[in-house]
C-alpha cells in the first residue's frame, strides 16, 4: 500500500511539473485557495484515487489543480460556481465556501466540502439546495408556492378540510370552522401556517432583548428561548454570532406600545407578561418599578408561577427600552435587567431595574426614572438632578428673605421649588437651567464634573471655582471633580467665545475668553498680570492678553470716542495722586466707558490726545471679529485653505494623538512591569540585607558575650590566685 501512495505523490509532482512548464499561461487565481490554479486534463492515477476538494466527487475530464499543494483539486464546473449567492430561505447573502462537516439548514442532512454559508448567521446550505429552482408566486393565493418558513413547497390547504392543525406562527388552529381564511402546508413535514401569518412574519428583526445584532429567522432548529426558556425546534429568530435565540411566540408579542394587549413582551423581564386584575392581588404584591402596591391599578405579572414580577400598566407604558433623560443628556440611557446599581441622583444602591449609559456607567433608578422633571408642564413636585429628595413647588410669599436659591444665591422672591426637610431651594429658571448630574467639560478633560453642594468642612466655608478663581458659599452648587479637588461654577460650565489658537501658533488648544477674573493670573506671553478680557486654556493653566495675539489690531475706532485708540501700558503718570495709588489701591482708577474701576497694572486702549482710556473688555466688540473669523491669507502659493481642509487636519492632529496616547500606555506598561521587576528585585535585597543585619548583631551579640566572659574568667582567676597568695 505504502508503495502505491508513494507513486500516487510521484504522480502528483511529475503531473505538477508537466503543467507547470506547459501550461503556465492558464493560471488563474481562485477565491477558495491561496495559490494559482491551473486548468488541465485529469491524469490516469489521479481519476483512480483522487476526488474534488468541493463536491467531494471522483475527478475526469478538465480539472483544476493546485501546482504549489498537490493535494488541492476541483472540476472545472465546481471552480466554476459563483462565489456568492442570495436564496430565498435566508436574507442575507451566502458566499462559496468549504468546510470539513456542516448541517444544511434548508434540508438538515450533514455535508462536507462545498456550502454556501452565511457567517454572521451561522447559516449553511447545501449547493444542490441553494440551486434549487424556486416557485415564483403571482397572485395572493396560489395552490403552491415557495415561502422562507420551510424548505419545501407550500400548498394552499381550504379551510372546509378536517385537519386538525396548528399554525407553526401563531399556534394557533388553522381551521376552526369553514370561514376560517386559508392556509397553507406541507404535509409530508405536518407543517402549516396561516397564509395571514406568512404575510405579517419578519425574515429578520431587531429586538430589545437583544440589541447588539439582528435576530434571522430559521427554520426546524433546535433551540432554547431565552424569553420564556423553553426548549423546542421549529420557526426560531437567532442571532447566529451570538447564539441567542427567541421562539417565534415571544419574539413576536405585543410591546409597550400596544395597546388593549392581554400579554406582551417587556424589557424589564424576560419572560412574557400577562395582564391581572387589581383584585386577584394582597398587600404583598408590589410594582417592581415605583414600588407601591399593586391593589388599585391592573397590573402585568410574569406568566411563570414561580416569577413573582409585576408591574403597573402605566409603569410598564413609562419603562421604555432606552430613553433620553435631561439628568444625562449627552447619550442615551438603556433598561437593564438584574443590575447591581447605585443612583446617582438619590444615591441609593439597589439590584434590579435600573437605566444605565454604557459608556459613562450613569445609572439612574426607575423610581428616579418615572418621576416627573422640571420640563413636565404643571408639575407641582419635581425630581431634580440637583437633590436626592423630591422638590415641591413653593408659595414665594411663604418663603422668607433668608432663603437662597442653591444656583444664583439669591433670596427665593420668584416661584421657586423646594425641599423643607434639607432647607434646599431652586428658582424654577434656574432648574431649568441646571438639568445634568454629570457633565464632560473641556476646562477639565480627564474626568466628568458632578453637580453637587457638599457640607461645609470644618476650616473653611467657601470654594474657589477653578476657572473664574472666584470664591463663592459652601452651600452652592456647582460642578466638581472629587478626584483632582477641581471646582466650577454653574456659570463657568456655560459655553464661552473660543478661539483655536493653534492658528496663532501660542497654544495648541482652544482659548475661552474670560471677561474678569478674581485674582490676576501671569500671561504666558508677556509674563505681566492678566485680570479681565483675556483668553485662557483653564485645563493648562495657559494664559494670554488678548493685544498678546498677533492678529489682534493696536490701534482701532470706537463709537465712544472720536479718536484711534492704541494699546498703552497702564498706569499712567497722571493717575498717580499719591504713593499709595502707585502701590496698590485702584479706587481712582477708572475705565471711560464703563466707568467702573478697573485693574491699573493692565495695558488698556488709550487716546492720548484725550487721555481717554478704555479698557479691553470694554472695547472686545471690536477685537473679537480679528480673532474668531477664520484667517483668510493666502500661503506663499496663492491658495486658500479651505474648511474641509482645516477639518482634515483637525482628524489627523486627532489620530496622531491617539496613536501617540496608545505608544506612550504601551510604554508605561513595559515600565510598570520594569518597576515592579525592580521592585521584586529590592525586595529580595532588602531581605537579603535584613539577613546580613540580623548576622551583624548576631555576631556582635556573640563577641560581646564571649569578652564577657572572658572578663569574668580573668577575674576568677585573680581572684583564685589571691586566694591562694592569702593561704600561703
Amino acid at each position: 500500500m505504502d508503495e502505491i501512495f508513494m507513486a500516487i505523490e510521484k504522480s502528483c509532482k511529475e503531473v505538477a511539473l508537466e503543467w507547470s512548464i506547459k501550461e503556465k499561461m492558464m493560471e488563474f487565481d481562485h477565491f477558495l485557495h491561496e495559490h494559482p490554479l491551473n486548468f488541465s486534463d485529469t491524469h490516469s492515477l489521479l481519476k483512480e484515487f483522487l476526488n474534488c476538494s468541493g463536491c467531494g466527487e471522483g475527478l475526469s475530464g478538465l480539472i483544476c489543480a493546485c501546482s504549489t499543494c498537490y493535494n488541492f483539486f476541483l472540476h472545472k464546473s465546481c471552480a466554476e460556481l459563483p462565489r456568492e449567492i442570495q436564496n430565498f430561505f435566508h436574507p442575507c447573502p451566502l458566499l462559496l465556501n468549504i468546510l470539513n462537516s456542516y448541517t444544511c439548514n434548508a434540508c438538515f442532512k450533514e455535508g462536507s466540502g462545498f456550502t454556501y454559508r452565511c457567517v454572521k448567521c451561522d447559516f449553511d446550505m447545501h449547493v444542490k439546495c441553494a440551486q434549487r429552482p424556486t416557485i415564483q408566486s403571482q397572485g395572493d393565493e396560489e395552490e403552491l408556492i415557495q415561502h422562507f418558513t420551510h424548505w419545501h413547497p407550500l400548498k394552499l390547504v381550504p379551510p372546509n378540510n378536517h385537519l386538525e392543525v396548528g399554525c407553526a406562527i401563531c399556534s394557533k388552529l388553522c381551521f376552526v370552522n369553514a370561514s376560517d381564511s386559508s392556509a397553507y402546508g406541507c404535509q409530508d413535514c405536518n407543517f402549516f401556517v396561516h397564509h395571514s401569518c406568512m404575510i405579517d412574519i419578519p425574515r429578520q428583526i431587531n429586538h430589545f432583548f437583544h440589541r447588539s445584532c439582528p435576530l434571522v429567522l430559521l427554520t426546524n432548529i433546535p433551540y432554547q428561548c431565552e424569553g420564556c426558556d423553553e426548549a423546542s425546534s421549529g420557526l426560531a429568530f437567532r442571532c447566529g454570532k451570538c447564539k441567542f435565540q427567541l421562539d417565534v411566540k415571544c419574539a413576536l408579542l405585543p410591546t409597550v406600545e400596544s395597546k388593549d394587549v392581554e400579554k406582551i413582551q417587556h424589557p424589564a423581564h424576560k419572560h412574557p407578561l400577562a395582564l391581572h386584575e387589581s383584585k386577584e392581588f394582597g398587600t404583598e404584591v408590589r410594582c417592581r418599578a415605583c414600588g407601591e402596591h399593586c391593589l388599585l391599578d391592573p397590573c402585568f405579572g410574569c406568566s411563570k408561577r414561580s416569577c413573582t414580577f409585576f408591574l403597573h400598566r402605566k409603569c410598564v407604558v413609562g419603562l421604555q427600552p432606552e430613553i433620553h433623560h435631561p439628568f444625562h443628556s449627552l447619550h442615551p440611557l438603556t433598561l437593564l435587567c438584574d443590575l447591581s446599581y447605585q443612583c446617582k441622583v438619590c444615591s441609593e444602591d439597589g439590584l434590579g431595574l435600573a437605566y444605565c449609559c454604557v459608556q459613562c456607567k450613569f445609572q439612574l433608578d426607575v423610581k428616579c426614572t418615572l418621576f416627573p422633571t422640571i420640563e413636565s408642564k404643571d408639575a407641582d413636585k419635581i425630581l431634580h438632578c440637583a437633590h436626592k429628595h423630591p422638590l415641591a413647588l413653593c408659595d414665594s410669599k411663604e418663603l422668607g428673605d433668608e432663603v437662597q436659591c442653591r444656583a444664583c444665591a439669591k433670596s427665593c422672591f420668584a416661584p421657586s421649588f423646594g425641599c423643607t426637610e434639607c432647607n434646599f431651594f431652586l428658582h424654577r429658571s434656574c432648574a431649568v437651567e441646571v438639568q445634568e448630574k454629570e457633565i464632560h467639560h473641556p476646562f477639565h478633560p480627564l474626568h466628568a464634573l458632578t453637580l453637587s453642594s457638599p457640607l461645609p468642612l470644618p476650616h473653611h466655608k467657601t470654594f474657589q471655582c477653578s476657572s473664574c478663581l472666584g470664591l463663592d458659599d459652601w452651600f452652592l452648587l456647582r460642578y466638581r471633580c472629587a478626584k483632582c479637588d477641581f471646582e466650577l461654577h454653574i456659570d463657568c460650565s456655560k459655553p464661552k467665545v473660543t478661539i483655536p489658537d493653534f492658528k496663532y501658533k501660542h497654544h495648541i488648544h482652544y482659548l475661552s475668553y474670560f471677561d474678569n477674573i478674581l485674582a490676576p493670573v501671569e500671561c504666558n506671553i508677556c509674563h505681566e498680570h492678566a485680570q479681565t478680557g483675556f483668553f485662557r486654556c483653564v485645563a493648562c493653566a495657559f494664559n494670554i492678553h488678548i493685544y498678546c495675539i498677533h492678529s489682534t489690531p493696536k490701534t482701532i475706532k470706537h463709537e465712544r470716542h472720536l479718536h484711534p485708540l492704541t494699546v498703552t501700558k497702564s498706569p499712567f503718570q497722571y493717575e498717580m495722586i499719591s504713593a499709595v495709588h502707585a502701590n496698590g489701591s485702584n479706587d481712582e482708577f477708572y475705565c471711560d466707558i464703563c466707568e467702573k474701576r478697573r485693574y491699573k497694572f493692565e495695558s488698556v486702549y488709550y487716546c492720548p490726545e484725550c487721555k481717554f482710556i478704555a479698557e479691553v473688555r470694554c472695547v472686545i466688540s471690536e477685537l473679537l471679529p480679528s480673532l474668531t473669523i477664520l484667517e483668510e491669507q493666502s500661503t506663499e502659493k496663492g491658495t486658500v485653505d479651505s474648511e474641509n481642509e482645516g477639518s482634515s487636519t483637525i482628524e489627523v492632529t486627532i489620530r496622531n494623538l491617539n496613536d501617540q496616547i496608545a505608544k506612550s500606555k504601551q510604554e508605561r506598561k513595559a515600565l510598570k512591569k520594569e518597576v515592579e521587576k525592580h521592585r521584586e528585585i529590592l525586595k529580595s535585597l532588602e531581605e537579603e540585607l535584613e539577613q546580613k543585619n540580623w548576622e551583624v548583631r548576631k555576631l556582635k551579640t556573640d563577641c560581646f558575650l564571649y569578652k564577657y566572659h572572658l572578663s569574668l574568667d580573668m577575674k576568677g582567676h585573680e581572684n583564685l590566685t589571691k586566694a591562694s597568695d592569702d593561704l600561703a
